[in-house]
């Protein structure tokens, strides 16, 4: 039965319980009143039917080609293809969220959306082959979509995953793109404004072990990339590509996803290991990635540690309501390490810029140790020991040279302390 007739089904429910067609009525009238009228009709008559421990019919496979709008109490099958960013929303008053997800098999595909709980009930990921049960099939702008009926599943049925696109894979008019990858440059984010459209575009570049390319975020979704720093590891899924200035770029448009990325990726040395040279400080130049190798001759002064948001890593400014991001609004402050300190090799010097994990592994220290040292002897105090016990300590550091807009003196700014 490829669609659910309730007439028939409240008659079954009759002659198996000996109650009244009226009286089951009046329960699925009631069930429907208890729910505020959320609860459809034929999502009463499940409940009742479970509740009574009544066997409920075994659901028809549907090929998806076979979908038709209003049809209901079916099941289909298929791989997942494509899964749009969760979005939240408020109506009435209620706050909700969906998350929709393309399904695929042999005939066709359709979209598909979980509402609410059954957004974070099912975590699904491109690949993975599945059975949806108790759908209910409707039309949105003319096309297809299915929605979960009262007592609707997921079932997964193989957790097989589709792999990333490797870079160097990627041409001009793609769709649905998945790649992972390492942000390895991030340029000023740009307001535009094209007739009566506003719009904000971030660009970065971003690498993996074939290639590095250059990428495109828009809208929303640079605010997204905003929250993420150079050298982090991301995963990036419905992207599409373009033809560019510079070859084929990826685009993160609104339906694209972009995620922190536990997987593993090279680093960024690693990454560029084929594009870098080992340079003399005095023959660095503004702009480019470099390797340096030399000796600290002298920590320089200061705090040791600055302050950043939580979420996304940015500078903050503490207020007396508390701290703000102007990315992420009111946030969680996080201390970051930063040091400053002189490299030497015999073509000359040059003051070198460390933040983060690059700090610690500079001066051997867990974080914890060094925000414990300043606290109990202060900054002024732990510098000094610093020039005690690492000076003439020999680094091969990877990262770039800038001018400074002060001072106008090159320096370098580490990424990352080469083994």
């Amino acid at each position: 039965m490829t669609q659910i007739n309730t007439l028939e089904l409240i008659n079954q429910i009759a002659e198996q319980t000996g109650k009244t067609p009226e009286e089951i009525k009046e329960l699925i009238s009631a069930r429907i009143k208890k729910f505020d009228g959320l609860l459809t009709e034929e999502g009463a008559i499940f409940m009742i039917q479970k509740e009574l421990g009544l066997k409920q019919e075994t659901l028809e496979q549907v090929a998806i080609s076979d979908l038709k709008e209003g049809m209901k109490g079916v099941e289909i099958k298929g791989e997942v293809t494509t899964i749009f960013p969760t979005k939240e929303f408020e109506k009435n008053g209620k706050k909700g969220k969906l998350k929709s997800f393309v399904l695929n098999d042999s005939t066709g595909e359709v979209r598909v959306t979980l509402w609410n709980e059954q957004v974070d009930q099912y975590p699904l990921n491109r690949g993975n082959e599945i059975i949806v049960s108790n759908i209910f099939v409707k039309l949105y702008n003319e096309t297809k979509q299915v929605t979960l009926g009262f007592g609707g599943k997921i079932e997964i049925k193989n957790k097989k995953e589709i792999p990333p696109t490797k870079l160097a894979e990627l041409k001009s008019g793609m769709s649905s793109v998945g790649i992972l990858g390492r942000i390895m440059r991030k340029f000023p984010c740009k307001d535009f404004e094209s007739g009566e459209r506003k719009g904000k575009l971030c660009s970065f570049q971003i690498a993996d072990e074939s290639a590095i390319i250059r990428a495109t975020a828009w809208n929303e979704k640079a605010d997204e990339i905003e929250k993420f720093n150079e050298g982090d590891a991301i995963e990036i899924e419905n992207a599409y590509t373009k033809e560019g200035r510079f070859g084929v770029e990826l685009h993160l448009g609104y339906s694209a996803d972009i995620k922190e990325t536990t997987k593993s990726v090279p680093s960024q040395m690693e990454l560029l290991k084929d594009q870098i040279e080992l340079k003399k400080i005095a023959d660095t130049n503004e702009g480019e990635n470099a390797v340096i190798e030399g000796k600290i001759i002298s920590v320089e002064r200061g705090n040791l540690f600055y302050t950043i948001c939580s979420k996304c890593g940015k500078k903050i400014t503490s207020t007396p309501e508390g701290f703000l991001c102007d990315l992420c609004g009111e946030t969680t402050p996080k201390k970051n390490p930063v040091l400053s300190i002189i490299m030497e090799d015999d073509s000359g010097n040059i003051k070198t810029n460390l933040f983060g994990k690059v700090v610690l592994k500079a001066i051997g220290l867990e974080a914890s140790d060094l925000e414990q040292k300043v606290e109990e002897n202060g900054a002024e105090k732990v510098i000094e020991e610093l020039n005690k016990n690492i000076t003439g300590k020999q680094l091969k550091i990877f990262g770039y040279t800038k001018i400074n807009s002060f001072s106008g003196n090159k320096e370098f700014v580490a990424r990352e302390i080469v083994d």
